[in-house]
């Protein structure tokens, strides 16, 4: 099985093409950014020889309509949905959620509904209600948001958590913890317990998709710039996030070298 590994254009200066020239000389399969008019992005994808993987906002069916279309005309691998408001009652989000999954049924590459704080799927019991609901909605597991919503490492959610891992397609892969959606830096031996439960999150994700027969998995190391980074007290970052990125995405492949394989360079099917 194939994993796919996109880097976010977020906290990153230059230009489009240098930010893409960047990222495919380090090594990444593609870029993960907000969707934006073909005609300027999809020429800019093509000159990097990289691959693309959208996000769309998830507040009004018929925006998200076109934003899909944008999508799928950049060639992109997939696209990930900030959906709703977290004050949304949960009828208002199922109505919500159910136009929006219905629309991804014509859509040729997966789409991933992200757990974000703030969000719809903001926390994981409701997520479960949706899950259970609607059985063709699929995550993008950002998990560091939960853990700061339930101020937990979400050992109190078995149930709930088993089937958000069973129903995730692509990984945020950054590091949180109790009290906010990013360590410090996840490098320092400080903070190698959060690194190691969120593997093993990551680990049964990986699991679900070798036991489905998917032939691929995305990630993304989205690790951000301040205030998601720390700084000292003058405002300078405690670590470079693009160095962390680049270590977290090497420390993933290493981890999971024996039971993945290289990139195919083939397109994603929507049941992945």
């Amino acid at each position: 099985m194939v994993v796919r590994y996109y880097k976010t254009l977020w906290g990153m200066g230059g230009t489009l093409d240098e930010k893409l020239a960047k990222i495919k000389v380090a090594g990444y399969d593609g870029f993960e950014d907000w969707i934006r008019p073909h005609f300027e992005l999809k020429p800019a994808i093509e000159k990097a020889g990289v691959r693309y993987m959208a996000m769309v906002g998830g507040a009004n069916p018929e925006q998200f309509k076109r934003d899909l279309g944008e999508a799928v005309d950049c060639g992109a691998d997939g696209a990930t949905i900030h959906v709703g408001a977290a004050s949304m009652s949960y009828e208002q989000g199922l109505d919500l959620l159910g136009k929006l999954v219905e629309l991804t049924k014509g859509v040729p590459f997966p789409v991933n509904f992200e757990t974000h704080r703030g969000r719809l799927l903001n926390e994981p019991l409701s997520t479960e209600r949706y899950l259970k609901a609607l059985p063709d909605l699929w995550l993008c597991a950002d998990l560091s948001h939960w853990c700061v919503v339930t101020e937990s490492m979400l050992s109190g959610f078995g149930d709930a958590m088993k089937l958000a891992l069973s129903r995730t397609r692509h990984i945020h892969a950054r590091i949180g913890f109790e009290e906010g959606p990013q360590v410090p830096d996840p490098r320092l031996p400080a903070w190698e317990d959060k690194v190691k439960v969120f593997e093993g999150w990551w680990d049964q994700i990986l699991a679900a998709h070798v036991s489905r027969k998917a032939s691929f998995l995305t990630v993304d190391p989205e690790f951000g710039p301040p205030h998601y980074q720390w700084t000292d007290m003058d405002g300078k970052p405690l670590a470079d996030i693009w160095d962390v990125s680049l270590w977290m995405t090497n420390r993933l492949r290493a981890r999971w070298a024996t039971q993945t394989v290289g990139a195919d360079g083939a397109a994603p099917s929507p049941g992945s």
